[in-house]
């Protein structure tokens, strides 16, 4: 890959595995340097370990105001700038609404919709010194088609697709471009980790009976996926891409 946004510095949220993870890779053979953020310190070091001097890993959780506000500031000390935010950490519980917990609730709408804004928040004076940027917002096909049992991370992406809309206009004049990546079925996710075995057996059946399985198809690539965003990353700066969605054939 070419170094077209060589001398770029990006912060990448969720950077720790999966989807994150090879956007970071693919944003540091592309020439940027890369502000990994994510919850669990060893997991950060090991992939920035992995990763070299273009990476720093920064210990951070998105749905705490403080903690990212002192990530960003990390990152700018160490790196001296900010021009690109992608925003990928998300939760993905697994269950009914009604069976739904306050602390889940709290948690899988803070981080998906609440964290992107608070990072957005931060990240948007060091795009405006560097005299413009991007901001992507990573989402789900869930938007149009919400699952069962993943009805609470559908409203959160769908949310975050509106915010991303309304933020493209405020930003505009500053040359800051916000554009929503909506990820299919991707390999290597690790958005079902956490998933309980018997509700996920019970999330089989009800996508069967509902037909949402027929829409499901292979996993993407991680690769590809990250792929095409260094391709929208690289566009002249008179142009915005305001949607792109990569799936599987």
């Amino acid at each position: 890959m070419g170094q077209t946004l060589s001398g770029k510095v990006a912060v990448v949220t969720g950077a720790s595995r999966g989807i994150g993870k090879r956007i970071a890779e693919a944003l540091i053979g592309s020439g940027a340097r890369v502000g990994l953020l994510a919850r669990s310190a060893e997991q950060l070091d090991r992939v920035q370990g992995e990763l070299g001097n273009a990476a720093i890993a920064v210990v951070c959780d998105v749905a705490d105001p403080a903690s990212v506000d002192a990530a960003f500031a990390e990152v700018v000390r160490q790196f001296g700038r900010i021009d690109i935010l992608i925003n990928n950490a998300a939760v993905c519980q697994l269950q009914k609404v009604e069976h739904a917990t306050d602390d889940d609730l709290r948690r899988e709408i803070n981080v998906n919709l609440l964290g992107p804004i608070l990072c957005a928040r931060a990240a948007i004076p060091h795009l405006r010194a560097a005299q413009g940027g991007d901001i992507v917002n990573i989402s789900s096909e869930s938007t149009s088609l919400p699952f069962p049992y993943l009805t609470v991370y559908a409203a959160t992406k769908g949310g975050l697709e509106t915010f991303s809309k309304g933020l493209r206009s405020e930003l505009r004049p500053d040359r800051i471009r916000v554009t929503i990546l909506r990820a299919g079925n991707t390999a290597e996710s690790s958005i079902t980790d956490t998933w309980p075995e018997n509700t996920a057996k019970e999330f089989a059946m009800a996508v069967e009976v509902s037909g949402h399985r027929a829409f499901t198809g292979a996993p993407a690539s991680p690769v590809t996926l990250a792929g095409a965003l260094i391709n929208v990353l690289s566009l002249p700066r008179d142009v915005n891409v305001d949607l792109i969605e990569v799936r599987s054939l």
